[in-house]
């Protein structure tokens, strides 16, 4: 059986259009992913070099302050040496802590948006506090008195995980998408086990060796050939393009593994349908795009809806189970959805391997 399994991985890997599809074509729609969404976590975001010019206004630089470390890095500088620091581009832009603050700045990147952003805040709560001041000071101190004392009532806690970036869903679906094109060289390699359907597969129906021992040797070569195309892509997202997968990224391998032998009994199933080579690849790739469709992969919020409205759809989904534990693991750390996932995933794995192994044990032919 070990040298069956040897020849089955190396045909596996002569399959060019089956690792252009579950190898290549995932990692060029990464890519693309990644040009079109960029990497929007927060995490991400670097404080941003400041000067500030002094100019009286206490509250004002004291906002600011309360920014100095985590969005800002405030340096105090006399006018003409911001200027000379904003032209030579030590800082991204000038506060004027004036009656009536300013901001001058150097360009319109999105860290100069950042600060008109501030600034425009701070002046629209700096006027409606004029406002309710002037209508009814005393209610304006109760406020300012309520909104101190509410510290008491929350509690500061770890919400878990490493991000919650909304592009992931398209990337964990990517993934998802990856496991399931197994089907593609699972078809591939229950037709090699067709006697039907060429020489070699007829002489090796003939042979003594035992069904289950094809059948097992095929499932393990191309497991172990899709399996390595996933980890592959793992690592071209996490260390290629800097995606987070969180801080217990082991716990992604099992999902991975369950994913890809949900892909590759798929696959078998349908190769042992009478349906020729042209429409079962038509329905693989169809049917897996569909299925991430609904995960999220095209349109974020999808799998969100389908949750609202009809949560069964993504009980049944393998590809919605794979987003959801990958988001169990690198965002929510949530051991009951991660838990919850991989049971659906593996139920949905047994039965479609059951159902190949089923089909394929039983095939018999009148005359080849």
């Amino acid at each position: 059986m070990g040298r069956l399994y040897r020849y089955s991985v190396l045909q596996t890997l002569r399959d060019r259009a089956g690792m252009f599809w579950t190898l290549v074509f995932p990692i060029i729609m990464a890519t693309l992913f990644y040009v079109t969404f960029g990497s929007s976590q927060m995490e991400h975001m670097k404080p941003i070099p400041v000067a500030v010019v002094e100019g009286g206004n206490g509250i004002f630089e004291t906002f600011l302050g309360a920014l100095d470390g985590e969005m800002l890095i405030l340096e105090k500088m006399g006018e003409q040496e911001a200027q000379e620091a904003l032209e030579s581009g030590a800082v991204t832009g000038v506060f004027f802590s004036r009656e009536e603050p300013s901001l001058t700045v150097a360009g319109t990147q999105i860290n100069e948006s950042i600060l008109e952003m501030l600034l425009n805040g701070y002046r629209q709560n700096q006027e409606l506090a004029e406002t309710i001041g002037a209508k009814n000071l005393p209610g304006l101190l109760e406020a300012a008195r309520q909104m101190r004392g509410q510290t008491d009532f929350i509690e500061a806690i770890d919400a878990g995980g490493s991000t919650q970036d909304s592009a992931l869903d398209s990337f964990f679906s990517l993934i998802a998408m990856t496991c399931l094109y197994g089907a593609l060289t699972g078809a591939a390699s229950a037709l090699k086990l067709r006697a039907d359907h060429s020489a070699l597969a007829a002489r090796r129906s003939v042979t003594p060796t035992h069904r289950i021992e094809l059948i097992v040797s095929e499932l393990l070569a191309v497991f172990t050939v899709q399996f390595a195309n996933i980890c592959i892509l793992l690592l071209y997202l996490h260390f290629g393009l800097g995606i987070g997968m969180g801080r217990h990224w082991q716990l992604l391998l099992p999902v991975c593994a369950l994913g890809t032998l949900c892909g590759i009994a798929a696959g078998m199933f349908l190769g042992g349908t009478k349906l020729n080579k042209g429409m079962q690849i038509g329905i693989i790739i169809a049917g897996t795009l569909f299925l991430c469709f609904l995960s999220g992969m095209m349109y974020s919020g999808m799998k969100g809806e389908i949750e609202r409205f009809a949560p069964i759809v993504n009980r049944l989904n393998p590809a919605a189970l794979i987003s959801d534990a990958f988001y169990s693991v690198a965002v929510y750390e949530n051991a009951y959805r991660y838990g919850r996932s991989l049971l659906l995933l593996a139920a949905i794995t047994v039965i479609l391997t059951g159902a190949a192994y089923r089909r394929m044990r039983r095939e018999r032919y009148d005359s080849i």
